[in-house]
């Protein structure tokens, strides 16, 4: 009888006669009880084979350890995620056990620190008394990883099974390669698209701004084109344009945008880095930290301010500087800002570059066919387009127009007497004189040898002919030094004639009244001021 109970014992499971053991009585009560019923005895037996088998040929491991941590039954699949437990197991004793610790401890003692392998072993143990049915996952190296459920047994102790979900991360690693994949094929898709609708907007904006630019028929204009636009497409920003002055010892500021008027008026072409290296400039945080002078507001450490100085070439020649500052929100992208916007700053400069070469070679050639090239003044063409267009403004706008002839006394015996040289002399301090009288909208012009006349748009013939008594006392006062001494005093006569609205005047009828004058002056003794009135009455 002692043998069949111990048979009964073997094959009652720890946590199995605990329970009945808890219910109906202790473990030697549930033994003697099943030796006496055979029927129950062989039930239990049968469904403690078909237990053992199922556990065993499942693919899944399971175990299962007692409430000190002790393991008490495992499956092979069990025991092959974890080689080292054979061998434990025949270094134990007979009846002995092996603990979860030692087996965590022999698991995991190559992939963490000497330092932290008791801590992590700790926490593990821990982690498994107090176990509820969480998923954690393991990686078993070479095994792959698993899953690993454990729950608490009413024995106390603690039964796990582990998932094989090695394919299913490979899987879930595919699926998250592709989507990183898609997502950054989506963002260069993203990139791609913006960069070239910015690009389609810059070329647009560069052709517009391109043809007003070449539209310009004055550095004023030019300037007023270049702040509308740069306000616009690189709304922003902010910047100055600077042009040499005609001296080119400095640069004057010339319009500026987006910056309430905090231009300065001259620079000097040493304060700017891209002036004196002869190519663009970049300050930013990735770039070398030096401020140009010119930049008073922005500290060599910058927050993260950035801006580019261009030199203004045009026909290999250094015409002005474009500078540029960029807001944080345009450099934000780096792609974006350095592959697109920074490149088409400088197609703005080139742009800018042409259209001043364009508007100087034009003012020279407008210089050149309308200015006196000896004198400065405005040649014949000029003055009689000029006087036409006064002309018919004062018809429609109902006011005076006069002018003033004079020619030099006496100037061809001066001629053969001093030269021609002194006589060029003379005719440029009469020119200066000229130009020192008159006001805006007025014009001295010079129509040949030492014919000049004054064409003043609105005004009388008597603010006129004060205005002909200050120029022939202006220039009869003058001391002209020519080599080694001064030129003999020069004189001149002047013929002032009016267009009263209504008269129907044209310009040639208008010089031809004031030449009139002019001659009856010198008749009346040369170094005098006569009207077409007094000619008319004397």
């Amino acid at each position: 009888m002692n043998s069949e109970k111990k048979t009964i014992a073997a094959i009652v499971p720890e946590s199995i006669a605990f329970a009945v053991a808890t219910a109906k009585g202790s473990t030697e009560e549930t033994v003697t009880r099943l030796s006496q019923d055979r029927v129950a005895l062989a039930q239990l037996v049968q469904e403690h084979s078909i237990l053992k088998e199922a556990i065993e040929r499942a693919p899944t491991p399971y175990c299962v350890y007692t409430s000190d941590d002790r393991l008490l039954a495992t499956n092979p699949a069990y025991e092959n995620l974890h080689p080292a437990l054979l061998k434990m197991r025949n270094a134990l004793a007979p009846g002995q056990r092996v603990h979860y610790a030692d087996l965590v401890r022999e698991q995991i003692k190559d992939t963490v620190s000497s330092e932290e392998l008791e801590t992590e072993v700790q926490r593990r143990v821990q982690s498994q008394r107090l176990a509820s049915g969480d998923m954690v996952e393991r990686d078993y190296g070479d095994h792959g990883v698993f899953r690993v459920v454990k729950y608490r047994l009413t024995s106390g102790g603690t039964a796990g099974v582990a998932f094989d979900v090695t394919e299913l991360k490979k899987r879930e690693a595919d699926l998250l390669k592709a989507k990183n994949a898609a997502e950054e094929a989506n963002d260069q898709a993203r990139i791609a698209l913006e960069t070239e609708r910015t690009r389609k907007v810059q070329m647009r904006n560069l052709s517009q701004l391109g043809e007003w630019l070449q539209s310009c028929q004055s550095l004023p204009e030019l300037f007023r084109v270049v702040e509308c636009f740069m306000t616009r497409i690189f709304e922003d920003s902010s910047g100055e344009l600077y042009v040499y002055s005609n001296s080119r010892d400095m640069l004057d500021g010339s319009c500026e945008w987006n910056r309430n008027g905090a231009i300065q008026a001259h620079i000097h072409p040493d304060d700017c880095w891209a002036l004196r290296r002869g190519r663009m400039t970049h300050f930013g945080p990735d770039e070398i930290g030096i401020t140009c002078k010119h930049v008073v507001d922005i500290p060599n450490l910058s927050d993260g301010r950035e801006y580019i100085c261009i030199p203004i070439i045009a026909h290999g020649e250094t015409v002005g500087l474009l500078h540029i500052r960029f807001s944080a929100e345009t450099t934000a992208d780096r792609t974006l800002f350095e592959e697109t916007i920074m490149p088409f700053a400088v197609r703005c400069a080139e742009q800018i570059s042409l259209a001043i070469a364009n508007v100087k070679l034009r003012d020279e050639l407008m210089d050149q066919s309308t200015k006196d090239p000896l004198t400065g003044l405005w040649n014949r063409r000029h003055l009689m387009n000029q006087c036409r267009h006064a002309l018919a403004e004062a018809e429609r706008d109902r006011h005076q127009v006069s002018v003033i002839a004079l020619d030099v006394d006496k100037f061809k015996p001066f001629n053969d007497l001093h030269g021609h040289d002194a006589g060029d002399t003379v005719l440029r301090h009469i020119g200066e004189v000229m130009q020192s009288i008159v006001k805006d909208g007025e014009i001295a012009a010079r129509l040949g040898g030492e014919e000049f006349l004054v064409l003043l748009p609105r005004s009388s013939m008597e603010e006129a002919r004060e205005r002909a008594e200050v120029l022939r006392g202006k220039t009869e006062s003058m001391i002209i030094d020519y080599g080694d001494a001064a030129l003999p005093r020069v004189t001149i006569s002047a013929g002032v004639a009016t267009a009263i609205p209504g008269q129907k005047y044209g310009p040639q009828d208008l010089i031809r009244a004031s030449d009139r004058a002019l001659y009856g002056a010198k008749d009346a003794g040369r170094n005098r001021v006569m009207t077409a009135n007094e000619l008319e009455a004397g």
